[in-house]
């Protein structure tokens, strides 16, 4: 049988050596350097890249109900930093729920109500939800919770599909949860756990505490995605 050439066998030999290598700086440089960051310096990481995007989309949810009163039981939209928010938001009045198309933009809240034709102008607070658009406050809004946990540890890391995502855990002062969530109990510490990216980026948050009559503890779960995908938000024509 013919031996392969000397120099076709040292190519081999080199492809084999370095491909690890390429890999490795590929795929692995951001891990490594989460691992060497604290958790703060991680949480702080990640609210820089939230409030760098020129959007993001969220899906905010919960599995509970209040048994009496109104309140968010969740929002799915994309955020900019006009601030704007479209998308729709769903609440319960009274014991009803209702799913509700919501753009904020221009300090306007449009809402197209339960058997309207067309958007009208709203107070979110009256429907005891907060106004969409300021989610993406860099000051109060979601990624001012990543910097304002306390006790922050570095937890397990999980994989989903080809994501590695890391878990934080920490406790959140309720004055800063109600300001996403209204029904938040400012003087309660909620328990929250962020999970986030090889490359730094916030995808997950828990947040678990009293939120409804009762003082029973709910959870919500926030999904970040779409990092810079450039949505435009205009207000409705109608």
């Amino acid at each position: 049988m013919a031996q392969p050439s000397r120099p076709r066998a040292l190519s081999v030999l080199a492809l084999v050596l370095v491909t690890p290598v390429l890999l490795a700086a590929c795929g692995g440089g951001d891990t490594k350097k989460a691992a060497a960051q604290t958790p703060a310096e991680v949480m702080r990481t990640a609210k820089k890249h939230f409030d760098d995007a020129s959007s993001v989309h969220i899906a905010l949810t919960t599995d509970s109900t209040p048994s009496s009163g109104n309140g968010v039981l969740g929002a799915n939209g994309d955020v900019t930093h006009a601030p704007a928010f479209k998308g729709d938001v769903k609440v319960v009045l009274s014991g009803l729920t209702a799913t509700v198309p919501i753009t904020s933009v221009g300090a306007k809240v449009y809402a197209k109500l339960p058997l309207a034709t067309g958007y009208a102008v709203i107070k979110p607070s009256e429907y005891g939800a907060p106004d969409p658009a300021h989610f993406a406050d860099p000051r109060n809004g979601l990624s001012a919770l990543l910097t304002r946990l306390e006790g922050l540890e570095r937890g397990e890391q999980t994989r989903s599909a080809d994501t590695i995502l890391t878990s934080y855990t920490g406790t959140l002062p309720g004055a800063a949860v109600k300001a996403i969530i209204p029904s938040a109990v400012a003087k309660q510490t909620y328990r929250t756990t962020v999970g986030v990216d090889e490359k730094g980026y916030a995808t997950t948050v828990q947040v678990t505490g009293p939120f409804f009559t009762g003082g029973q503890d709910v959870t919500y779960d926030v999904k970040f995605s779409e990092y810079g995908k450039g949505v435009k938000i205009t207000a409705p024509t109608s």
